[in-house]
Parts: structure tokens; C-alpha cells; sequence
């Protein structure tokens, strides 16, 4: 069985930010500094297509939003703006969020 032997170092510069934010990230996936970056590499190398079509599925959703949230502006603007709009445009922001937020986690962001 061939040694998988890792005698290869290079070193790498980051701010105080940079480096709290990636140690950040590795520890909410309870990964250690190198197998964190080592798992950011690779995935900008790979193409996902369950990801891609998410990704479209949400801007289709997003722009179905931007549709209804354009017409409650509209309202707003014509004088016809009432509570119900109010609430129907933050029932949407919150839906909007939600989702963003799922497709995120899903994906390890």
C-alpha cells in the first residue's frame, strides 16, 4: 500500500481578520485549520449540480418575490397601500431569508 506521506509545506499570510474568521468557520464545522482549508480548495475546483440547480431554483423564487414585493410598492406609491401589504411584504423578506438561509447551511456557507 502506497504511503500517503505530506512533505510539502507552504506557508500563507493572512490579516487578524482573515485568520479569526476562517478559524471561526473551521471550528463551527469542527475541523482543524488544515483539513478546513483543505476542504475550501477543493470545493472551488468542483462543479456541484445539485448546488447549480438550487441556486436557480432560489433566483426563480427571488424574482417570483421581487414580482409581488414591485406590486406592493406600487400600491404604496398609487396611495393604496394598506396594512395587509405591510405585512404580506414582510411575510416575503422573511420567506426570502429563510430560504437563503437553508440553501447556505445546506452547502456548508
Amino acid at each position: 500500500m502506497a504511503k500517503n506521506n505530506k512533505d510539502i509545506i507552504k506557508s500563507l499570510r493572512f490579516s487578524e481578520r482573515e485568520y479569526r474568521d476562517i478559524m471561526r468557520r473551521a471550528k463551527e464545522q469542527n475541523l482543524q485549520f488544515s483539513a478546513y482549508i483543505k476542504k475550501m480548495i477543493g470545493r472551488e475546483f468542483k462543479y456541484d449540480p445539485v448546488l447549480r440547480g438550487a441556486v436557480n431554483n432560489l433566483a426563480n423564487e427571488v424574482n417570483y418575490i421581487g414580482h409581488n414585493i414591485n406590486q406592493i410598492v406600487k400600491n404604496y406609491n398609487s396611495g393604496f397601500y394598506s396594512e395587509i401589504d405591510k405585512e404580506r411584504l414582510m411575510e416575503y423578506m422573511r420567506v426570502l431569508n429563510e430560504k437563503v438561509e437553508k440553501l447556505l447551511k445546506q452547502n456548508g456557507y
